[in-house]
């Protein structure tokens, strides 16, 4: 897992065969066919699992670079929203994936989410005019959010369609819908590890280092958040993480009678724009990839997903949260088939990473908000080229897509 610079690797299956095996390295090995399996998918998916190769291409690309320096969550593609329990019990829609944060220009976060409604586009089948059309439509809502310069949080009263759907599922749902599944209670409460189509059974030894490290991070704190750690399963989720090492964790509830919790254990690993970043200003120094991680989505969030923490696991840093199932995301292969539905969506989504960037400002050396204020407000000068490089970045990985295809018809990533 690499965090120095990269070159870009040619458009041809062998080199990026090379350039996957490289970024790959250190993941479970075991998993690596499923990775691969759901990013050839469509260009959409392997658009979603090549958060480095976008880096690697396009990181220095004048019309993402030439926009304010903030807190960027380097990965927000349409399926990085969704619907969470917040710390306060509250149910949330927002950005849910901050692996990749960094501080860094604001456009790597806006060119992904517009390439990204593209490719969603381009997959339902619409025309070049549709997919033009979605891109100016994030273009155009991030920009007037942006220039409000106030930053406000989607709730359920104010949603509409797919994220009111969302918010709903989640604030209905209870505890025992969430265990169903994935726990048994029958012979003492345990994981279905060898029958949850999301879980995967542990070594021995890897269930004793999980438990031994969470069991004592829970007795140091004053109040520990949770009761006595009950099983630990691999948890299968994702494509651009998949393969790197992550947990369910099946806790006992603080409360007697009440059902067991299941928490999020995953590694953090380096963001994949880290080599590309501006020299100045400096990035801050963190004590693990983790704490980077936890602090650019607590700036960036409105409000943080319960159980929020860093942890270290035989001395690599773990991301320890609720956990928050796949299914409260969106699923834009399904919505982009109701073009009505899709368009939609897509301001809202803007909307969220506009006010994420401006809740971020000034923040460890982001640009304050009248920066980003004056920049919402002169869209008419950058939006142009933004979205001629997002029409040129599509192309681009519609061409690795294809490629990558073939290396794995000819099995060249076993």
């Amino acid at each position: 897992m690499l965090t120095e610079f990269v070159s870009p690797p040619a458009a041809t299956p062998a080199a990026l065969a090379a350039f996957f095996q490289t970024h790959d390295a250190g993941r479970v090995p075991t998993l690596l066919p499923l990775r691969y399996e759901r990013m050839r998918a469509d260009a959409f998916a392997f658009f979603r699992g090549s958060a480095p190769l976008f880096y690697a291409r396009r990181a220095h690309d004048p019309a993402l670079a030439a926009s304010p320096l903030g807190w960027v969550c380097g990965d927000a593609h349409l399926e990085n929203f969704g619907s969470y329990r917040g710390d306060n019990g509250l149910v949330y829609f927002d950005l849910n994936d901050f692996d990749e944060a960094v501080l860094g220009p604001l456009g790597w976060d806006l060119g992904r989410l517009a390439v990204s409604a593209r490719l969603a586009a381009a997959q339902a089948g619409q025309p070049a005019d549709g997919q033009q059309r979605a891109a100016v439509t994030v273009l155009a809502a991030y920009a007037a959010a942006l220039a409000q310069g106030k930053a406000y949080q989607l709730e359920r009263a104010t949603a509409r369609g797919e994220v009111r759907r969302l918010l709903g599922q989640v604030r209905a749902r209870r505890q025992g819908e969430l265990l169903a599944g994935r726990a048994s209670r029958r012979g003492g409460w345990h994981l279905r590890a060898t029958k949850a189509p999301l879980l995967r059974p542990l070594p021995l030894g890897e269930r004793l280092a999980v438990r031994a490290v969470v069991e004592s991070w829970r007795a140091a704190q004053p109040s520990p958040p949770f009761g006595p750690l009950l099983d630990v399963a691999g948890r299968v989720a994702g494509v651009g993480s998949l393969g790197a090492p992550r947990y369910v964790l099946l806790v006992r509830s603080l409360h007697p009678g009440k059902l067991p919790r299941l928490l999020d254990l995953k590694l953090a690993l380096p963001a994949a724009p880290a080599p590309y970043v501006p020299a100045r200003p400096a990035q801050p120094v963190w004590p693990s990839e983790a704490a980077r991680v936890v602090a650019a989505q607590t700036y960036l969030q409105a409000v943080g997903p319960a159980l929020l923490q860093p942890l270290e696991l035989g001395g690599r840093p773990f991301v320890l949260r609720a956990l928050q199932p796949v299914a409260d995301k969106l699923d834009f292969a399904r919505l982009a088939q109701d073009p009505a539905a899709f368009e939609a969506t897509l301001p809202d989504l803007a909307h969220l990473l506009a006010w994420a960037h401006l809740r971020a400002a000034a923040h460890r050396g982001a640009a304050g908000p009248d920066e980003l204020r004056a920049f919402g407000q002169a869209a008419a000068r950058w939006q142009p080229a933004l979205l001629a490089s997002a029409e040129a970045m599509q192309a681009e990985v519609e061409r690795d897509y294809a490629a990558f295809k073939l290396l794995t018809d000819k099995d060249l990533l076993s």
